[in-house]
């Protein structure tokens, strides 16, 4: 379990001490919000409006964890049943509540001073699919993942608003691996580590720190 626990906290670190660069050019996809693509961030993509100023922001609150544009695979995968794979009213409250408590713990120094009022974040998951694991991946826990059948990947977005005006401020998208069986438990440890993993990235790019 300790070394388990050093593993993520490690990635956290390695992730958090990267410098982001910021591009020079507006991302066509968000060319009406003038956002430009991050490099280094630690996701998959980011783009956030230059000047933004998010580290100067008091204030975070957080929009309930969006499920409505989730795709969740309809194919079995070895070691669950298909039930396993709904997204049932039970599972869409343990996901919400399992978000809403990492983004509460990862947050856990704002309010804070600044000259900007509130930030609104707000998180969706988009895909749930088999993944493409191999012997030398490991899961969000730290755990080594062997073989396509043993995993899932969990594609997620997240936004960042003014609360104010509501102007986009950065867009983040990434995709992680998990072990099948956590996400067939919707909120086992592996899934709620990687909401963890997530929410302290997001915490370190918004708050600068």
């Amino acid at each position: 379990m300790i070394r388990r626990l050093a593993i993520v906290l490690c990635a956290l670190w390695l992730a958090g001490c990267a410098t982001p660069e910021v591009g020079q050019e507006v991302a066509p996809e968000f060319a009406s919000e003038g956002l430009v693509a991050v490099s280094n961030s630690g996701f998959n993509e980011a783009y956030v409006l230059p000047d933004a100023g998010l580290p100067g922001y008091r204030e975070v609150a957080f929009d309930p964890l969006d499920l409505s544009r989730l795709e969740v695979t309809q194919t079995t995968v070895t070691g669950t049943t298909r039930n396993q794979w709904q997204l049932t009213p039970e599972r869409e409250q343990a996901l919400i509540a399992s978000w809403q408590g990492a983004a509460t713990r990862a947050f856990d120094d704002y309010p804070r001073e600044g000259d900007k009022a509130r930030l609104t974040l707000s998180a969706a998951l988009l895909q749930v699919a088999p993944g493409r694991g191999v012997a030398s991946e490991t899961a969000a826990s730290g755990a080594p993942i062997y073989g396509t059948s043993d995993v899932v990947d969990i594609s997620a977005e997240f936004r960042v608003h003014d609360a104010d005006s509501g102007q986009l401020l950065a867009v983040i998208r990434d995709r992680r691996t998990i072990a099948s069986l956590q996400w067939g438990r919707a909120a086992g440890p592996d899934l709620a580590d990687l909401f963890n993993r997530w929410a302290a990235l997001m915490h370190t790019r918004v708050s600068g720190r």
